[in-house]
């Protein structure tokens, strides 16, 4: 990236505007989570993620969230939150547009997801990521989430929501 690009995107990162899916948008966060598995894995095997051929019917017809960070009319980032059980809920899908990183987006997003899970009285939030993947688990880590166990190459991670009670 240019300085240029970098001032760009430094200049617009006060403007990250976060909101659900649309079919506006669905196509660019299609393409920029499938560069991102590109990037990291060497390769890309659309068959391995069916729920990216059609978002919107794969999370939001089916009553999850999933929402994106947009710069402009540009999607940047995004993330959803399934059930994982009636107490807990699951981030999955966290992605960062590569040009974009490191300015914040994911934690917006991450706190977003932490918001609905809270509104839908969750009172935990599991993830799971490659645990090679140092960057992700680091940042996790720093979003208060712990390692909690190992299933293949992956690490499970929780975090305990702080929840309030009506008397």
């Amino acid at each position: 990236m240019s300085s240029t690009e970098k001032e760009n995107v430094m200049e617009t990162s006060s403007v990250l505007k976060i909101e659900p899916i649309s079919e506006q948008n669905q196509a660019q966060v299609r393409q920029f989570v499938l560069d991102g598995l590109a990037e990291h894995f060497g390769f890309l095997d659309t068959t391995l993620n069916p729920d990216l051929h059609n978002i919107i019917d794969h999370y939001t017809n089916q009553g999850h969230v999933f929402l994106v960070g947009t710069v402009g009319n540009e999607a940047v980032c995004c993330g959803a939150l399934i059930p994982y059980d009636d107490h807990t809920g699951r981030i999955v899908r966290m992605s960062v547009k590569k040009t974009y990183r490191r300015h914040g987006y994911a934690s917006r997003i991450i706190e977003a997801l932490e918001k609905f899970a809270m509104h839908k009285s969750y009172s935990s939030i599991i993830l799971k990521t490659l645990a090679h993947w140092e960057d992700a688990v680091g940042f996790y880590q720093s979003k208060g989430y712990e390692q909690n166990r190992l299933e293949g190459d992956s690490v499970v991670m929780t975090k305990a929501l702080l929840t309030t009670k009506s008397c």
